[in-house]
């Protein structure tokens, strides 16, 4: 499907006179139920997404939408601030979705993103500040001085000013610019044009890039997020990438080489490789309050089928050798059965669960006279820097859907010399479940879990030496069908995937699955059940 400058120009405005989107149904085989919602920036419309909406458009339902008096020749209502539109806006969206946004497109996503986390699945965002005017407590930003210079420009020279707009998003290709120039130019004249010359609108998007303070939602921001800056950006400038982390470790904040304001236009391959990446980390990326609420709720019945959980983790304790140098965690302990196991080959051990459910177990069954009981995330750890001597993780790393940020914090905590011990599942895990459910619906049934390329990028990313990877397949087999999804539930371990249905699952389907399932019943009459294992050691440097 060609998306031209000219594609959605005369599209209809929705329903309601204050918002203008059109919805581009997925022109291929859509592969998830909720759609990416895009917000254009200040100087262009929607019709600047161009360079990516032929490919996210294949697999995806695309929503793009025309910020007020931007892209449409009709009369916008007035619209007093940015949270009145992002409200007016919420109210015409689905009910789920995903945003990308640009610059100012990416500060709206930003503050939709914290004021409705669950709407809004996960957030990207491209050469988008917190804050677009620099002020005392943010520097790393446009100043004061020659933003309003750029207002004043803008009032007395309109057409002037957008050329000039132009060629500071154009600024930092070195080797593209003179033709992102052209391109950049020629879609803010037709925004222009489109808009029917709406000076004022136009102006009231320079008074949201002044206003907006994204700092504190940014900061609260739960959801996958994923943010890309350019490193000569002519308009955010490159050292707000440091600030961002720092307010907010479980955003990924990248840096992208050589490239403009007008990332998209820049660097176009690259950043659909990142969006489709970031697409499907949000829809495999696990609700981590189900996960706690889930482990919690099972944790009295979850040892009585925990055959193959003690299997991997005996395994995997097997690499742990007698330490005294210091303490180590057991990392994800769930009831705590392996803890004390870690506790005659340990000087100490601190046991860490982000289910308080599992941890009350831990304390009722196993005591704290010797053993320290946290509750806590692996991608945020309440522990100190080089605070452990090891990390025993036995099938808990695989609920992690960060995992630059994971072993960036087993980087942090580890003492150097130290060791990381783990076991995690790998993406074939379950895949009879997968395959039965994908013959019923489209939506994600089954835990998505990463490729064993991602876990060793990650490692190495982190400055972190693999030292021995094993990888071992174990299959189960049951009667019935019901028979491994009871046992999954019973686990806790059903699915917790954001791309899971909302609604129940009905009859019909559940009939359908268990038909499909069948193709998977042996010469012995036994369903199989295939587990993809993999056990990492790996090391700190000295």
């Amino acid at each position: 499907m060609e998306h031209s400058a000219s594609d959605h120009s005369t599209a209809e405005p929705s329903a309601i006179a204050e918002v203008s989107l059109q919805t581009l149904p997925a022109t291929a085989s859509r592969q998830y139920a909720e759609p990416l919602v895009l917000l254009h920036g200040w100087g262009c419309d929607s019709r600047s997404w161009q360079p990516l909406l032929d490919r996210l458009n294949q697999t995806l339902d695309v929503i793009v939408v025309d910020l007020p008096g931007f892209g449409y020749r009709g009369e916008p209502v007035m619209i007093q601030t940015p949270e009145d539109y992002c409200a007016k806006l919420m109210a015409v969206l689905p009910n789920r979705f995903l945003l990308l946004g640009w610059s100012l497109g990416g500060m709206l996503a930003t503050h939709m993103a914290a004021q409705y986390p669950q709407r809004v699945l996960g957030l990207m965002t491209l050469a988008s500040n917190l804050t677009f005017v620099a002020s005392d407590e943010w520097s790393s930003a446009m100043t004061r001085h020659e933003f309003d210079a750029f207002t004043l420009g803008f009032d007395e020279s309109p057409e002037l000013t957008l050329k000039r707009f132009a060629g500071l998003m154009a600024k930092g290709d070195a080797e593209n610019e003179r033709s992102l120039l052209k391109a950049l130019r020629q879609q803010s004249q037709a925004a222009w044009e489109a808009s029917g010359q709406k000076q004022l609108y136009w102006r009231d998007g320079l008074s949201w890039l002044a206003d907006l303070d994204n700092r504190s939602s940014f900061a609260s921001l739960m959801q996958p997020g994923v943010h890309l800056l350019a490193s000569d950006d002519a308009l955010v400038p490159v050292q707000s990438a440091q600030s961002m982390r720092t307010l907010n470790r479980q955003q990924n904040v990248k840096v992208v080489d050589d490239c403009a304001h007008a990332l998209h236009w820049s660097a176009p391959e690259l950043v659909i490789k990142e969006t489709l990446a970031f697409v499907d980390a949000v829809h495999y990326a696990v609700d981590k309050r189900k996960v706690a609420d889930s482990f919690g709720r099972a944790a009295e019945k979850y040892d009585s089928v925990a055959g193959l959980q003690r299997q991997i983790g005996h395994a995997l304790l097997s690499h742990v050798e007698p330490d005294n140098r210091g303490a180590w965690l057991d990392l994800g302990c769930g009831t705590g059965y392996f803890t004390p196991h870690l506790v005659e080959r340990c000087e100490s051990v601190v046991g860490l669960d982000l289910s308080e459910g599992m941890l009350s177990h831990c304390r009722k069954t196993h005591g704290a006279e010797t053993i320290q009981w946290l509750c806590g995330d692996a991608e945020a750890i309440p522990l100190a820097d080089e605070s452990v001597s090891g990390v025993f993780s036995s099938l808990a790393i695989q609920w992690c859907a960060n995992l630059p940020q994971l072993f960036s914090e087993l980087k942090r905590i580890l003492k150097p010399g130290g060791r990381l011990c783990l076991a995690t599942l790998g993406p074939d895990t379950l895949h009879e479940l997968r395959a039965a459910w994908s013959e019923v619906d489209n939506y994600t049934h089954v835990n998505h879990f990463a490729a064993e390329a991602d876990v060793r990028t990650a490692i190495a990313d982190a400055s972190l030496t693999l030292e021995n990877w094993e990888s071992e397949q174990i299959v189960l087999r049951y009667d019935q069908v019901r028979d491994l999804t009871y046992e999954l539930k019973t686990l806790g371990a059903h699915n917790m995937n954001h791309g899971q249905s909302s609604g129940l699952t009905g009859r019909q389907r559940l009939t359908r699955f268990k038909q499909a399932y069948e193709q998977f019943r042996q010469s012995d009459n036994k369903l199989t059940a295939t587990y993809e294992v993999f056990y990492l050691e790996i090391t700190k440097s000295e």
